[in-house]
């Protein structure tokens, strides 16, 4: 796991969100979105993302957005739900599942987990069994995929296990199928293939598959 900087806190905790699991909790994350990916302070990120390029121009000023937006966006994105899984009869989607344990994948792609109370949530949402195919755990994922960038524990080749559940749509919702933290992969088998580092022998035994073998693993991953 990644041991990172709690913003809210002021102390280090354990890492759950992000590329490479360097961000503690949800609150945080959309205070850094906010930030980084549209220059908006808050009281967690005061500063303007261009602070240590531009002083001039990015001095620090008043929040932009104020504590009750950001928790407000921080608890739609802890309630919301998960769309449901397609063609769960279908055979092919079967025989891609078994073959998806088979390669060990859900060694880090972790099927189920059950979920804790958390303050400020409704209860109704502690206990539930869900199932998001992640370990929420960072892994090496080889030299191919390194960004040469570490963040706090984790290194420039390590990623955190990214969630499967809803991969199937992103076409539908995103208008687009690019994979990867980069979107270098242009369809779930290349980002299959792109694994390394601790999923070398589950990509090869992918690439050793007939043709056949490795549609109904496709075919598995887009019913999530």
């Amino acid at each position: 796991m990644n041991v990172a900087w709690d913003e809210a806190l002021q102390q280090f905790a354990v890492g759950r969100f992000g590329w490479k699991a360097s961000v503690p909790s949800l609150l945080q994350q959309t205070a850094g979105a906010y930030n980084g990916d549209m220059g908006v302070t808050t009281s967690l990120f005061p500063a303007e993302s261009c602070e240590e390029y531009r002083p001039d121009r990015c001095g620090r000023h008043r929040a932009e957005v104020d504590d009750e937006t950001v928790a407000a966006a921080a608890f739609y994105t802890q309630t919301l739900g998960v769309p449901a899984r397609r063609r769960l009869d279908d055979p092919q989607v079967r025989g891609g599942e078994a073959i998806f344990y088979g390669l060990g994948c859900s060694g880090c792609h972790t099927p189920t987990l059950i979920t804790v109370a958390r303050p400020g949530l409704p209860a109704a949402t502690a206990g539930q069994v869900i199932h998001p195919y992640t370990d929420l755990l960072h892994h090496d994922m080889g030299p191919a995929l390194a960004d040469g960038r570490p963040d706090f524990g984790a290194s420039g080749s390590e990623w955190r296990t990214p969630p499967l559940w809803g991969i199937g749509l992103v076409g539908v919702v995103n208008g687009h199928t690019n994979f990867m933290h980069d979107g270098r992969a242009r369809s779930l088998l290349e980002a299959v293939l792109w694994h390394g580092g601790e999923a070398t022998r589950a990509r090869e035994d992918v690439k050793a598959m007939s043709a056949r073998k490795r549609a109904s693993l496709v075919a598995f991953l887009e019913s999530l």
